[in-house]
């Protein structure tokens, strides 16, 4: 078992941690910021990179994915004398969680004859998207996106309940043409361009048998639950995105909301974004 450090410890070092496997002991984190340093994460001790190779570990994993900073920090491992292993987290998008688990969910989904469409909320370039139209051959894929980014009355809100840093117009590099070019199946996709909740109106006779939501921030998150849960056949999975982020946090909180309101419990996912899953029971 090899012994290793996890330098950074943000969003991307918290969910490495989760995601080491048995062949890698997590002994400690490093970081660059002092208000980090000394503190605990998962338990275990936040220490300054110089202090982090002192401890001698076999293998370092760096937990951001920002080329340039990821090629920085690298150099900064080996100026310090460090020559083990380096790993780095795009590694693990070659099988990403998040990928699997949509796949899983439609299996279970067509096997037991799941009735419904199937949606996303959040499309932005439409890359999850594509997974969805193919997981789904044959169902349609409602897209539901501004195709110009945050809104500043959602962003105000983000604002004065400090849940996250965002700003209007956000994600706005994105393109519904675009979109659809990329999918498999072109024909099954039906596009909702607009403010939502204000663009679900042509959806209120639709049932739904999955359902990405992915828009980061808490005033949709919140209205796409409360609208789609009940159009979800039994059986069904709603998955949220964003769930355990560290940089928007309002999607957990209308996560949370919702599920103590209903009396539903979400079950994780430990993808680097941090994932969850309702199913309509």
């Amino acid at each position: 078992m090899k012994k290793t450090v996890i330098f950074g410890s943000g969003q991307i070092g918290s969910m490495l941690r989760r995601l080491a496997g048995t062949d890698y002991r997590v002994t400690c984190f490093a970081d660059n910021h002092p208000k980090r340093q000394g503190q605990l994460l998962h338990g275990l001790p936040i220490l300054s990179p110089e202090d982090a190779v002192k401890t001698n570990p076999d293998c370092f994993f760096i937990g951001v994915r920002d080329t340039e900073r990821t090629l920085q920090m690298e150099q900064q491992l080996h100026a310090l004398g460090f020559t083990g292993e380096i790993l780095r987290p795009d590694l693990m998008e070659v099988f990403n969680p998040r990928s699997g688990i949509l796949r899983l969910l439609a299996e279970q989904i067509i096997e037991s004859c799941v009735p419904g469409d199937t949606a996303e909320v959040g499309v932005y370039r439409g890359d999850f998207a594509t997974l969805i139209n193919e997981a789904f051959p044959t169902r349609p894929l409602h897209l539901f996106d501004t195709f110009t980014g945050f809104s500043a009355k959602d962003v105000l809100v983000e604002q004065q309940y400090s849940l996250s840093h965002a700003r209007a117009g956000d994600f706005s590099s994105t393109d519904p043409e675009i979109v659809t070019l990329k999918m498999p199946y072109p024909e099954n996709i039906v596009l909702h361009k607009g403010y939502f909740p204000d663009t679900f109106l042509p959806c209120e006779n639709t049932t739904f048998a999955f359902v990405s939501l992915d828009v980061d921030l808490y005033v949709p998150t919140k209205a796409a639950l409360e609208l789609f849960w009940p159009y979800m056949s039994r059986g069904g999975c709603l998955m949220v995105h964003d769930y355990n982020s560290m940089q928007y946090t309002g999607a957990k909180k209308a996560v949370r909301e919702f599920c103590e309101k209903t009396n539903i419990f979400p079950v994780p996912i430990c993808d680097l974004h941090g994932s969850v899953v309702l199913m309509k029971q």
